[in-house]
């Protein structure tokens, strides 16, 4: 399979700078392609120096891999991100400005038919599969945490003023649980990641409506942005795309 990749990682129109990070690529040695976001957190601009660390750290993670393939692509994310982890929880301690700081993170690596994915916080990963989106990960948000056990209704939870309260992040503690998933891709779907500054402020009806003008829309990336913030965004905002079309 050959994928196409858009991204689009922008400040918004209300914060003073940007603690959303991106980084994607092609392995061609192993033939599998990979995209990362995370969506920092933390005082004196020290989110974007957790979210830094985290999407650099993969970027190396993945070029030391060589031509060496890991035996099993979920236990090489979680490795990851809990090595991660622990670095930048590090570099707080080490450094009293960043204190405090820590980081969501979506991993996604792509190999032949199949995505495999490792997520802790609140940004997400979709999938859209004959124009159905399916969000593919859960948030680690107290809400969240609520819906899960049957406390409240995920309706109550989605207008919630404190939905974006986090239950776990990467940096913040020396131990994260890190959930992990594989699904089947197939020619034509679209795997997108996202920071909750635009998927907070459009409906999966209008992210669905967007996804399926990929092959027509050259700036789908920035239409997407431009639609949250017009829906009130106060956040920074990122948006990867990855079309999978044969070769």
């Amino acid at each position: 399979m050959n994928n196409h990749i858009k991204s689009l990682c922008h400040q918004g129109v209300i914060r003073d700078n940007n603690e959303d990070a991106i980084k994607y690529g092609f392995h061609e040695p192993l033939g599998f392609t990979w995209m990362i976001i995370a969506d920092g957190m933390g005082g004196h601009n020290a989110g974007e120096i957790a979210s830094a660390l985290l999407v650099n750290h993969i970027c190396n993670a993945v070029q030391q891999l060589g031509s060496v393939k890991p035996t099993n692509w979920q236990d090489w994310i979680v490795t990851q991100l809990n090595t991660a982890n622990l670095a930048i929880l590090t570099s707080a301690q080490k450094n009293s400005a960043q204190q405090g700081m820590g980081t969501t993170g979506v991993l996604v690596i792509l190999e032949n038919e199949k995505c495999h994915i490792g997520w802790v916080g609140d940004s997400r990963a979709y999938s859209l599969k004959d124009n159905i989106l399916i969000q593919e990960t859960i948030d680690h948000t107290m809400l969240q945490e609520l819906v899960n056990k049957g406390a409240i209704s995920a309706e109550t939870a989605k207008h919630s003023n404190t939905k974006n309260l986090l239950s776990q992040a990467i940096g913040v503690r020396d131990k994260i649980s890190v959930d992990t998933k594989s699904i089947t891709i197939n020619n034509g779907d679209i795997i997108m990641l996202s920071t909750d500054g635009l998927h907070d402020y459009l409906s999966e009806q209008t992210i669905s409506t967007y996804l399926s003008e990929y092959s027509t829309n050259n700036s789908l990336c920035s239409d997407m942005i431009n639609k949250a913030i017009a829906n009130n965004s106060r956040d920074n905002l990122t948006v990867g795309l990855i079309n999978i079309a044969e070769q």
